[in-house]
């Protein structure tokens, strides 16, 4: 289904006939139900929904994904560099952490907004990994100071290898199956999170297609055009859906267990 999903997204241009801006007829295509021409309706701007629900599916998988990227980069280069120096160097950086954790995302948000103005899709990918990243850090801290205790690293460390060596080559292949489930969950985080802030209007603004803002253009018409809303709501717990899924499995699988 993620892959579905993601195929669709970048074979957007090909897979529509139709301008996701496009106001095709504001009169007499105006919340027109699903039909043969427009197979999933149009909104109150007669623009077609399958389009904008394409193109949506790049904007708002895009900006979750680069989110996530910068988040997990962030989390695994902090909490490595604290679990490698344990002394006061380490609990400072777990404490910053910690801080960081208390405070409110939508505050966040919101003092980005005052900083930046207006959010480019970029600009608000940066702000989603930059406010996302404190639980990957913990998590990388937690496995690398525990697995500094197996017997293979301390090996490793008392036949004189470096620390950035062992954490390179003893310690870093134990996380990929659990920063790479942890990853997929934060995604499926990044993106309803995403969702959300362009639904509350400080993500993504029109006439640029997300899923979140074309929620919130459906709202006004909730019991006369129900198909504006359903569309993004079922493609964006879908995906979120799926995600899950595939981070279960991560978790579950021989591989994993096996390593951990």
């Amino acid at each position: 289904m993620l892959s579905l999903v993601a195929i669709a997204a970048l074979c957007a241009p090909w897979l529509t006939p139709f301008d996701p801006g496009a106001q095709l007829d504001i009169v007499a295509l105006k919340n027109s139900a699903p039909s043969w021409s427009h197979w999933l309706g149009t909104d109150s701007y007669s623009r077609d929904i399958a389009s904008r629900a394409l193109f949506g599916a790049r904007t708002s998988l895009g900006i979750a994904s680069l989110a996530t990227i910068i988040a997990i980069m962030i989390g695994v280069a902090w909490g490595a560099i604290a679990a490698v120096f344990p002394g006061q160097l380490g609990r400072l950086m777990m404490s910053t952490v910690d801080v960081l954790r208390s405070v409110p995302r939508l505050l966040f948000f919101l003092g980005a907004l005052v900083v930046m103005g207006v959010f480019s899709s970029v600009g608000l990918s940066l702000v989603l990994g930059a406010s996302a990243w404190a639980g990957t850090s913990r998590l990388v801290f937690v496995l690398v100071a525990e697995l500094n205790m197996r017997p293979f690293v301390e090996s490793a460390h008392a036949l004189g290898v470096t620390p950035w060596r062992v954490l390179r080559r003893e310690v870093a292949p134990h996380l990929v199956a659990p920063l790479s489930a942890s990853g997929i969950l934060l995604f499926a985080d990044m993106l309803a999170l995403e969702s959300g802030l362009s639904f509350l209007g400080i993500g993504v603004r029109p006439p640029t297609a997300s899923w979140g803002n074309m929620v919130q253009d459906a709202l006004p018409y909730l019991r006369s055009a129900w198909w504006l809303a359903a569309v993004p709501c079922v493609l964006l717990m879908t995906t979120v859906l799926a995600a899950a899924t595939v981070a279960d499995h991560l978790v579950s699988s021989p591989s994993a267990q096996s390593r951990t």
